[in-house]
């Protein structure tokens, strides 16, 4: 299936997220763009090529050295 890539606002993601995860993983391409620069790209979980192409950085994962704030008082009432 050769879908064409669908571009949203950021703003209309919150409210189409479900929507836009079945687009991609249907074979489409979703662009989330804000004040006309894009964001990210949605694109379907087999297309490794995609993943090849745009391997993740050192920069996008937390490290020992900067760990996230897990057990930081008050985020285990929120959901």
């Amino acid at each position: 299936m050769n879908m064409r890539a669908q571009t949203v606002d950021i703003d209309d993601v919150k409210n189409r997220l479900s929507d836009l995860i079945t687009i991609a993983s249907e074979g489409g391409e979703v662009i989330i763009v804000q004040n006309g620069k894009a964001l990210a790209r949605l694109v379907p979980a087999g297309d490794a090529s995609t993943y090849q192409s745009l391997p993740p950085s050192r920069d996008e994962f937390s490290s020992e050295d900067e760990p996230l704030a897990w057990d930081a008082d008050g985020w285990e009432n929120v959901a």
